[in-house]
């Protein structure tokens, strides 16, 4: 389940938000599977032809990173995209985010989906930065909340997929609703990023067009990082 930890003072909402049932079985479907990673790819296959459209199943995993897919509802193939459930240093799961690959025929070649607690101060939006060592700081506002969470969507260049290729670790910030003034950054783990990438292209061989996300404002000036809760 995804819920606000009471050390970052978020516990005073007693609401816990879960991830999504259906997404979050295929993350777990994970355990135990270790020993048999050779035949995954076929065990992966076998399970796509049965599942039925628009239930996700785990079809590889690398590192970090899991590739989850749903067959389409029209039975032509299947839909795949890059997840991580985000946890605090305690392990507690605070966060999670899918990377779906789009066309790189223009500037945004993939995007993202991140997923935080309902008791997210929105007016704050969510800060994404590249690296620990970035001084700006990205800020994409909130396009909805639903029962799973508060739901951003964000497209990435070329060169920022680049950039998370070469790194070790990005950073979300989420600022709490009872504690305004104690943004939490969140770490997303980057190992296995580049494997899981490759393998996701090679899944979506028809890649949809980036129309869907809004264009980045370019006179909106980059954000800098807030100071983190200790």
């Amino acid at each position: 389940m995804i819920r606000f930890s009471s050390v970052l003072l978020w516990a005073s909402v007693a609401v816990a938000v879960s991830v999504a049932p259906s997404f979050q079985a295929a993350a777990q479907q994970a355990a135990g599977q270790q020993a048999a990673s050779e035949a995954l790819p076929n065990q992966a296959q076998n399970q796509g032809e049965q599942q039925t459209p628009g239930q996700p199943y785990l079809v590889a995993e690398h590192q970090d990173w899991q590739i989850i897919c749903a067959r389409l509802d029209d039975g032509s193939g299947e839909y795949c995209e890059m997840y991580q459930l985000l946890r605090e240093p305690n392990g507690q799961p605070v966060a999670e985010i899918s990377i779906a690959a789009l066309a790189e025929t223009g500037d945004i070649v993939a995007g993202a989906t991140i997923t935080t607690p309902l008791e997210t101060f929105l007016p704050a939006g969510l800060g994404f930065r590249l690296s620990a060592e970035s001084e700006q700081m990205r800020i994409e506002p909130f396009r909805v909340c639903t029962v799973v969470g508060c739901i951003v969507r964000m497209g990435l260049t070329a060169e920022e997929v680049r950039a998370l290729e070469r790194g070790s670790d990005a950073f979300i910030t989420i600022v709490p609703f009872v504690a305004p003034d104690q943004p939490v950054d969140v770490a997303v783990s980057l190992r296995g990023f580049t494997a899981a990438m490759r393998d996701l292209r090679a899944r979506t061989p028809n890649p949809p067009e980036a129309n869907f996300l809004p264009p980045v404002d370019p006179s909106l000036p980059p954000q800098s990082p807030p100071a983190a809760s200790e």
